[in-house]
């Protein structure tokens, strides 16, 4: 009541105004009439993002207070294909960073590196090249390279399964013996490496002599351990390190255009960057946060710089500091865990590292060596970025100690408190409930995914669910998220359809009515409120299952207006639906059509305009003219109307169907005509063949009731043929019968009973009506 006076006191006020100013001259000077500002009714949504420094999710403030954002993401280290795991993270991540740049509008600098020198490629590279050069040399696997790969798989078993076994023999009676459930449990690399030795037992047991191809490739896995203890270490021609990860990396750079995911702003690789490392590893040292020791490696000193008043060390996962085990295995297969090396703290982690024998190499002040793993994005993120980042982003399993070393190697050069403002982590991939794993086989690549999945469903799954969140890629899910698409691709279909009809009838020059009714506008009511809540739910930490699940809704609402509406539907609030879905379905990365009416059908492409108009046209002109000839034919011949249906219906069902084009009827308006993707013409056809079988099937249920019916007529007639006179004229059994036929004595000359007489006289009628139906 007080909002509405002070209304109402305004109103009144500005009365005054007009009508001081219209009893003024005309001299007087025009007044600007007021202007009510428009008041908000709820709180505005601001964008927040979970951050794992504060473990919250925190309003998004960039740091130039504008919308320019600069955002660093770790890249792959390239030596070996690409998993579901990496397109989990990467298409999370790109669909993060298509919702900053084109639904909230910053310009987003996206910087993403390769790691193309790391312990894991070392090694594959080395041990790659070793075998790949013993099967050249040795292209016939003779008694001697047996030899030499039954001493390699016995090794690797007592390496890796039991260090008791010395021979093939005594490894399969103990593996027979054992509880594998348990093992797998006791061992995670259990199944992976048992799995190499039943195969090198495999090629062993093998004749000599069989395929070559076969042999070298089970017993791998195997032998590649004792080749590179043996000559590991003359391996020194910096292109074998090269070329596997530069082979690795294109592999990976085609995995990711297959999934559709934005290629960066700017790409880094850390070999084209080890004099800026060497540079920032001189500043930690300067200073006091980093160390040489005696072999010529670097090492940031942890306790240093946890002690310093202005830093914090671990900041992503603090409770994981001091973890060994985390942190020996971020340092690298190839690392000293001796303590021999000079090295103050077990926690200390390597800057650079001296290089041994079999190594890559580089010149530095400590000696030849090469970087470290963390030090690369510090070094790569802050040449690019600068001293302080508004995000970066990565796998949660990265967090410690990658990042938080990260974090600490760049604050530590720059002697500043924060280098990274907002750091993002996606979360786990688990498949069926399981952690993706080759000793589990549940390890997926992305082209082995991309042979069963389209790209556009494997977003659509990554969407359902909240990206810092793990994520289980199980059947059930994708079942779910199939129907969805499918909800999807059937509405913005059937909108087209609806669209292109209303529009050949306006060009027809029939009327159809603008005019918005109460269904209209209550859709239209709800259309607005579900932008407010899909708006809400990007701005809750880009919460896209959120965002999905209200855009379904939005589907549900408008199928059940055209359901409900019949013939007086009105395009023009579909038509704005369909284009509002669509932008939020281009802005998280799906491909969609030019025209705004939903997302490219999977499996058709736009014709070339280079296309020959003729060969296009030409199946679709021609089943019209069929179909015109067949009309004319039985229009000539005077056919009842039942054959110009079915004609109307095979033309539907087999002729325009083939040329991958529905036609659905519709009873009080005209036909909708659909395009359909290969997969769902099939599906159709299918549906089609299954009805057109239960239809033979019941026609021919039919025929046989109607023979039998026949048979059963045919029985009846050549009984009726015996008239009631005579059908007891049997002198076997009756001696006299009376005017009419029926029996008085039977054979003996005794009377028929009255009793049997009854019976008889009641079979006597049944004839005699059964004989009368057809010859009275």
């Amino acid at each position: 009541m007080v909002k509405n006076f002070g209304l109402l006191q305004t109103l009144k006020n500005l009365g005054k105004q007009k009508l001081s100013r219209m009893s003024t001259s005309t001299g007087t000077k025009v007044k600007q009439p007021s202007w009510l500002k428009p008041q908000k009714n709820d709180v505005e949504a601001v964008l927040k993002l979970y951050n794992s420094l504060t473990r919250n999710k925190e309003e998004f403030i960039p740091r130039s207070g504008g919308k320019t954002v600069s955002w660093y993401s770790c890249g792959p280290t390239v030596y070996d294909s690409t998993h579901m795991g990496h397109a989990r993270n990467y298409v999370s991540i790109d669909i993060n960073r298509r919702l900053l740049q084109d639904y909230f509008g910053y310009n987003v600098q996206f910087v993403q590196n390769v790691t193309d020198i790391d312990d894991k490629i070392i090694l594959r590279a080395r041990q790659s090249y070793l075998f790949d050069k013993f099967v050249a040399e040795n292209p016939v696997p003779d008694s001697a390279v047996r030899e030499k790969c039954l001493k390699a798989a016995v090794k690797f078993i007592s390496d890796n399964l039991n260090s008791e076994v010395t021979s093939l023999n005594q490894f399969e009676n103990w593996f027979r013996s054992l509880d594998i459930s348990k093992e797998k449990e006791a061992n995670p690399k259990f199944g992976m490496n048992s799995s190499a030795a039943q195969l090198a037992v495999e090629a062993l047991s093998s004749k000599e002599g069989d395929d070559a191809n076969r042999f070298y490739g089970k017993i791998k896995d195997v032998l590649i351990p004792v080749l590179d203890q043996e000559s590991g270490s003359t391996v020194n021609d910096p292109e074998v390190f090269r070329a596997l990860p530069a082979y690795w990396e294109r592999q990976f750079n085609n995995d990711m255009l297959s999934l559709n995911v934005l290629r960066p702003s700017v790409t880094t690789r850390v070999s084209e960057y080890v004099p800026e490392i060497v540079e920032f590893v001189l500043k930690i040292i300067k200073n006091g946060y980093a160390y040489a020791a005696k072999d010529g490696s670097v090492y940031f000193d942890t306790g240093v710089f946890d002690k310093c008043e202005n830093h914090e060390y671990a900041k992503c996962q603090p409770w994981n500091k001091g973890q060994l085990l985390l942190i020996n295995d971020a340092e690298g297969s190839l690392s000293d865990f001796s303590g021999s090396n000079g090295k103050r703290s077990p926690n200390d982690f390597a800057l650079w590292k001296a290089s041994k024998p079999g190594e890559p190499e580089w010149d530095s002040p400590w000696g030849k060596g090469r970087p470290g793993w963390h030090i690369e994005c510090s070094v790569m993120a802050s040449d690019i970025l600068g001293s302080n980042i508004d995000i970066h982003t990565g796998g949660v399993d990265l967090a410690f100690p990658h990042h938080d070393n990260e974090l600490a190697q760049s604050e530590a050069c720059f002697d500043n408190y924060q280098w990274v403002n907002y750091f993002l982590h996606t979360g786990h991939l688990h498949i069926e409930g399981q952690k993706m794993s080759k000793s589990l086989k549940n390890f997926i690549t992305v082209r082995e995914a991309l042979e069963k999945f389209s790209p556009r469903l494997l977003r659509l799954t990554f969407c359902s669910s909240q990206w810092n969140n793990p994520l289980d890629f199980k059947e059930s899910l994708l079942t779910e998220v199939k129907s969805f698409e499918q909800t999807l691709t059937n509405f913005f279909r059937n909108v087209r359809a609806i669209n292109a009809d209303l529009e050949h009838k306006e060009e027809a020059g029939q009327y159809v009515s603008k005019k918005l009714g109460s269904k209209e506008k209550n859709l239209l009511e709800d259309f607005e409120r579900y932008q407010d809540q899909i708006h809400r739910a990007f701005c809750d930490n880009l919460s896209t299952p959120v965002a999905i699940r209200n855009i379904g809704e939005l589907v549900t609402r408008s199928n059940f207006y055209i359901a409900n509406v019949g013939s007086d539907l009105r395009i023009e609030p579909l038509i704005g639906v369909v284009r509002y879905v669509t932008k939020i379905l281009g802005i998280l990365g799906f491909s969609t059509r030019r025209d705004g009416f939903g997302w490219e059908d999977d499996g058709i492409k736009s014709q070339s305009s280079s296309f020959n108009r003729e060969d296009v046209l030409m199946p679709y002109v021609k089943c019209l003219s069929s179909f015109r000839d067949e009309v004319r034919l039985l229009a000539i011949n005077s056919a009842p109307s039942a054959d110009l249906l079915k004609l109307t219906d095979r033309v539907r069902d087999y002729d325009i169907l083939n040329l991958n084009v529905s036609i659905d009827d519709r009873s009080d308006q005209a036909s909708l005509v659909k395009f359909l993707t290969q997969q769902e013409k099939e599906e159709l056809q299918k549906i089609l063949a299954e009805k057109e079988e239960r239809q033979r099937q019941k026609e021919a249920k039919k025929l046989e009731q109607a023979r039998a019916r026949e048979l059963k007529e045919a029985e009846r007639r050549a009984k009726a043929e015996v008239a009631p006179q005579e059908m007891f004229r049997d002198a076997e059994l009756y001696s006299e019968w009376d005017q009419d036929g029926l029996p008085v004595k039977n054979k003996d000359g005794s009377d028929v009973t009255k009793s049997m007489l009854k019976k008889l006289k009641k079979q006597f009628d049944q004839q005699k009506k059964l004989h009368d139906e057809y010859f009275g």
